[in-house]
């Protein structure tokens, strides 16, 4: 799922861009989306139902992507089969935890060791496997999508495409951008200062 759309682009600037360049523009969003993950550490995008392979470690706690909710947890052999798997709600805790409705993704997982058929997740590479619907929330946060739709409009802007009516072949036709590119313009506009607050610390 895309964070913006045309549509977004086209009522920020407040002009029309004609249906020719629709593979460009969403060639612009899908790089301005992937200088975004990769600034941040994090996809903002909600999957559904994947399944992510971990290491486990020998301790009751599992680190793992944002995660939004949980399926179930598989402990895998030496041969790729389960062994046990996890999916009761008693069986586990999710962390960060939270009193209120879901405002921000969990990181942890922590076996409840009276409950769960394991009391911890066995050491082993790839041997976990976590099912569940990744990504930092539900919807992609407003400021996140400004953030994308600045960028692809500031491209737009830079260029000296139009600033009213249709965009002109000759100029959006011809223009790539890179990821360098994109750096530049995010920090031309400061947006890595909203970027800073989403950004992932690996510890």
């Amino acid at each position: 799922m895309s964070y913006i759309l045309k549509s977004d682009i086209q009522n920020y600037l407040m002009i029309t861009i004609s249906a020719t360049f629709d593979t460009v523009i969403a060639n612009w969003i899908a790089a301005a989306e992937s200088y975004i993950e990769n600034y941040t550490g994090r996809t903002f995008a909600k999957t559904t139902a994947v399944s992510k392979l971990y290491d486990g470690d020998g301790t009751t706690e599992l680190l793992i992507d944002d995660l939004i909710t949980l399926t179930k947890v598989e402990i895998l052999d030496a041969d790729g089969d389960v062994s046990y798997t996890i999916d009761a709600a008693t069986e586990y805790y999710l962390y960060p935890s939270s009193t209120t409705p879901f405002v921000r993704p969990y990181t942890s997982i922590v076996l409840n060791r009276q409950n769960a058929p394991i009391p911890i997740f066995l050491r082993g590479r790839q041997n976990v496997k976590v099912t569940g619907n990744f990504g930092y929330a539900e919807a992609v946060p407003n400021d996140i999508k400004m953030v994308a739709t600045k960028i692809v409009s500031g491209f737009i802007e830079e260029k000296n495409l139009s600033t009213v009516g249709e965009i002109k072949k000759e100029r959006l036709g011809e223009y790539d951008v890179t990821f360098q590119d994109i750096g530049k313009m995010a920090n031309h506009l400061s947006l890595n200062q909203i970027l800073d607050q989403y950004r992932k610390i690996e510890v």
